[in-house]
């Protein structure tokens, strides 16, 4: 079982990589997994955000793209004569998309034939072509309507949104066809003559099978074994039916035609594994400058309070220790620059950017209030230079899509596990010892899960056979949109500053998402966490199991979401969601999760939507469920306690 503590060192993580810069002019490039994947589909002007790793829409219309250019690479390796320690190092040292296999399928010969006097020898051909400098053309390639349409108005959240903080700028792709070639011999010498005899008639690129008919390779010519692997290839109607070889004549024509296939495609330079890709910053995009009025717009900010000189004694010109906002004060002090006056703490600026605190403007009057005191603030501005508002813009879109993916993974999990709890509550009683399926993917193998039976997930994702974990999880939703969610929003378009709740489109440019103080709690960036009603920011959800436990009143929720009901007086607004309802639910989950250590979230990851195994367990597992059932007070047997409801659908 997984420890959820790291979510904190996830959190970190995550923090660094947010408050990394954009570098302005900087693409990137990404040649691992995270593009090797075969369920996306990278294109050309197609969004990508960084933060999520995921692809948004094409709001980049490809016109035209630059001639790609090709490296073409054959190699033939002869493994006829190796150890099977030899031919399996040969194998993984392979640098190709076929090196999993090619050690896989030797591996697995050699313990099939581990007792045989005859051994399976090897000789691999791999043929491999990587196109490159296959890029949009921008000078020729505009921003489709609809993004046009919302940088008009400009909506920069619904555009990054929609077309991600970054696009895919050039592809970088790779074709590979592997041949294995195998056959059984006693000698090696015999072995390592014939694979001389088959490099010496072609190399595999056009082989002659003359040499092959020669009396001392008959009983390896009748035993041999030609295994093609194709990756990235371009299945065009001239010679697609040739890739099945069962003779060495045939395997020319499977040659000639991946050749073909990799280099005189009419569309070649779409076709191929991606290897990887060039990702720029939509700011540096010359179309999107123009649409979005990015370079038209002045920013200007208030000068940070360390940037304003402060006043000094008029007897050493040093600063002061603590400045007194009075008349008798304020002869002892004066300004560096004459024409500069002092503000009431003691900051020195033009009388132009005097700010009345009072009427809330700037005048250029000297304001003294009745008792001699200046009512004054001193508040110069600055004007951003354009890199400063493009590298704000590019964080702030690459923020704005990471949160908009936080809401709808925590959405797609709440979907997910009322679809799971309703398909394993339709098990009756009758399955409960039954072994569930565990998922095998890319993350988890299921070869080496631990076995759950029906009845230990009912009680570990449903403890209080009522769907509190689903109502749980709709509570954390809630209140993590309304104290994170939408107030960071509100910070990054500046909708919380002054009377107009309107959003302001120059505030989005101005500061970078870390300076909102709303947007700083950066533990809310990881998967897994609730809004921390005591202190604030994140901390682990219920997902994580029985790490932590409710208080029995809201005395402590003081940073709770409210109840919005207009009804109730200040004094008796209370939180939206109840501390002492939270810990009902909780209380009675941890009976169920404190035995067995259960994580919801792993469970749900490795468990759904349930399938069952056929295997029945009356044994030690069985016995281990008991135990667990003995303390989960929801799901106890009638004779033990209070009789439970049936809730399954069958």
């Amino acid at each position: 079982m997984i420890n959820l503590n790291i979510i904190k060192t996830i959190t970190a993580a995550v923090a660094i990589i947010f408050y990394l810069p954009t570098t302005e002019g900087a693409p990137l490039i990404i040649s691992d997994s995270r593009v090797h994947s075969l369920d996306i589909t990278p294109v050309l002007g197609r969004g990508y955000s960084i933060g999520t790793n995921s692809f948004q829409s094409t709001c980049l219309m490809v016109d035209e793209v630059t001639t790609p250019s090709f490296n073409y690479d054959y190699k033939f390796n002869d493994y006829s004569s190796d150890t099977s320690s030899e031919r399996s190092y040969g194998a993984k040292s392979e640098s190709s998309f076929s090196a999993g296999f090619i050690d896989l399928e030797m591996s697995a010969e050699g313990k099939y034939n581990s007792k045989s006097s005859s051994s399976r020898r090897y000789m691999v051909a791999v043929m491999k072509v990587q196109r490159y400098y296959s890029s949009v053309r921008e000078e020729l390639s505009p921003l489709s309507e609809d993004a046009l349409t919302l940088l008009d108005t400009q909506d920069y959240i619904g555009f990054f949104k929609s077309c991600g903080p970054n696009y895919v700028r050039s592809i970088r792709r790779a074709q590979e066809l592997t041949a294995i070639f195998s056959f059984t011999s006693s000698s090696r010498a015999t072995s390592a003559e014939f694979a001389a005899s088959f490099k010496a008639s072609g190399g595999a690129r056009s082989v002659s099978g003359s040499f092959a008919s020669k009396s001392k390779f008959s009983s390896i010519n009748k035993d041999l074994t030609i295994k093609i692997v194709g990756f990235g290839l371009g299945l065009n109607n001239e010679g697609s039916t040739t890739l099945v070889s069962t003779t060495l004549e045939e395997y020319n024509e499977v040659m000639k035609f991946a050749y073909i296939s990799f280099t005189q495609s009419e569309d070649s330079h779409n076709i191929g594994m991606v290897f990887g890709i060039e990702i720029v910053p939509w700011v540096d995009n010359t179309a999107f400058q123009v649409a979005s009025k990015l370079l038209d717009e002045e920013v200007e900010i208030p000068l940070p309070r360390s940037l304003i000189p402060k006043a000094l004694l008029v007897t050493n010109r040093k600063p002061f220790p603590e400045f007194t906002n009075s008349d008798v004060f304020r002869k002892d002090v004066t300004c560096k620059e004459r024409f500069h006056e002092i503000d009431r703490y003691g900051y020195c600026c033009e009388i132009s950017t005097l700010f009345d605190t009072t009427a809330q403007e700037y005048s250029e009057a000297i304001v003294v209030d009745t008792v001699g005191v200046r009512n004054t603030m001193c508040k110069p501005v600055r004007r951003l230079d354009k890199s400063v508002v493009k590298n704000n813009m590019a964080n702030n879109g690459e923020f704005v899509a990471h949160l908009d993916s936080i809401v709808r993974y925590r959405l797609n999990q709440l979907f997910t596990m009322e679809k799971c709890l309703t398909s394993v509550n339709s098990y009756d009683s009758d399955y409960d010892y039954h072994i569930l399926k565990a998922q095998d993917s890319v993350k988890y193998d299921a070869s080496i899960e631990v076995k759950y039976t029906v009845l230990r997930l009912k009680m570990a994702l449903d403890p209080t056979q009522d769907y509190g974990l689903i109502t749980a999880l709709g509570k954390e939703l809630d209140e993590f949109i309304e104290m994170y969610y939408s107030p960071c929003v509100a910070e990054l378009f500046g909708t919380n500053v002054g009377s107009n709740p309107n959003v302001e489109p120059q505030y989005f440019m101005a500061y970078g998402w870390l300076t909102h103080d709303a947007c700083a709690h950066l533990t809310c960036l990881a998967d897994n966490t609730r809004w921390d009603r005591e202190k604030g920011g994140c901390t682990v959800g219920v997902m994580t199991g029985n790490q932590f436990a409710f208080k029995a009143t809201d005395d402590l929720a003081k940073k709770c979401a409210l109840d919005n009901d207009e009804t109730l007086s200040e004094e008796k607004i209370k939180c939206k969601h109840p501390e002492d309802k939270l810990k009902e639910f909780q209380d009675a989950a941890n009976l169920c999760w404190k035995t067995d250590s259960v994580v919801p979230y792993y469970l749900m990851e490795h468990f759904c939507m349930p399938q069952l195994t056929g295997e029945i367990d009356d044994g030690e597992i069985k016995a281990e469920v008991e135990i667990i059932r003995g303390t989960c007070e929801k799901h106890k047997k009638p004779e033990e306690g209070a009789p439970v409801a049936d809730s399954g659908g069958g």
